[in-house]
């Protein structure tokens, strides 16, 4: 159930973190066009020119100062706002006095999803660090506070949901190893943030593709965030990474990637016929599998179709392929 809260959250965010970068760009076109306007004037006009482009400076700065303010205290208030809806409008938070501890495992055979759960948790709050810590880099600057916020944000709500989860009766209480996944994504997160050449050739993505249960009744498409043996869980490894890093390898090279990933079937009630009787019996049908692959790199690929890789467009279009990965390519599966 938390990758609903995911979804919403990543909704909310996406587009504000996406122009937070067009405002970066543009901002620094409009300086850039105001150096070149003083450098093209006469001597004569100097000085009414460095007033004049003074004084659209000043009204740039000021312009922009307004919506880092605009974004920095929306975002921090949409988070909690939002968390909170959703988990009234989904799970029955807040319908029990008593706080519970809930002991859940981890990714032995015998939990109720085989340890999918914690992978949702970890990747979850990887993806929306990355989206939050982007939009602040924006609103602080590049000042040490975007760390404060994007860090603090995504572990409130970490920590939020178990809580939420320990006054939930169809919840598991609170639960040690959501939260410590849950901080494994941000602390991946932001190393990849801290060092761009680690990012340049190491990232997490997932994969998802409906079960037989959605592709029969896909007026039920809107539980898909439920659908857990439909989501393969993965971290990717960029040979593109190289090129960043300045050595010089073939061209084809920045297009492949090698994955490794998690991934279990069998623990839902989508996955049998005769629903939770049958889940609950028929443990036969449980699987955890490990899964070894190479595919195509397909956020490089999009760049080659940009003379500006650095555009809204572009940076748009490579979104989706960073954090959801099209499985063009070759794998193998070892169960465990």
């Amino acid at each position: 159930m938390f990758l609903r809260l995911m979804v919403s959250s990543i909704i909310c965010l996406l587009p504000l973190a996406l122009s937070a970068q067009d405002i970066r760009y543009s901002r620094t076109d409009e300086y850039a066009e105001l150096n070149r306007t003083g450098k093209n004037n006469t001597k004569e006009m100097a000085g009414k020119s460095n007033e004049n482009r003074d004084g659209q400076t000043d009204r740039i700065e000021d312009r922009t100062a307004i919506i880092k303010k605009s974004i920095r205290y929306s975002v921090l208030a949409a988070v909690p706002v939002n968390t909170y809806v959703v988990s009234l409008l989904t799970w029955d938070w807040g319908k029990t006095g008593a706080f519970r501890f809930g002991r859940e495992g981890w990714f032995v055979h015998n939990t109720y999803t085989g340890g999918a759960d914690k992978m949702a948790h970890l990747f979850a709050h990887y993806l929306i660090m990355r989206i939050l810590y982007n939009v602040y880099d924006y609103t602080e600057s590049g000042g040490s506070l975007k760390w404060a916020y994007s860090v603090g944000i995504t572990g409130f709500l970490a920590l939020g949901i178990e809580i939420g989860d320990g006054f939930c009766r169809n919840q598991n209480g609170f639960s040690y190893s959501d939260l410590i996944m849950g901080m494994m994504g941000i602390g991946t997160a932001a190393l990849l943030e801290l060092f761009p050449a680690v990012d340049g050739f190491f990232s997490l993505s997932v994969e998802y593709f409906p079960t037989k249960y959605f592709q029969k009744n896909p007026q039920r498409l809107k539980w898909f965030m439920d659908d857990y043996s439909g989501w393969k869980f993965l971290a990717n490894i960029k040979l593109a990474g190289f090129r960043y890093v300045g050595l010089k390898v073939p061209d084809f090279i920045k297009y492949i990637q090698f994955d490794v990933g998690y991934y279990t079937t069998g623990y839902t009630t989508y996955d049998y016929r005769w629903g939770e009787l049958e889940r609950t019996f028929n443990r036969k049908g449980r699987e955890r599998n490990i899964y070894i692959g190479i595919s195509v790199n397909l956020a490089e690929v999009i760049k080659d179709f940009f003379s500006d890789t650095n555009s809204l467009a572009c940076r748009a279009l490579q979104q989706p392929f960073t954090y959801y990965h099209v499985p063009l390519g070759a794998g193998h599966r070892f169960r465990l």
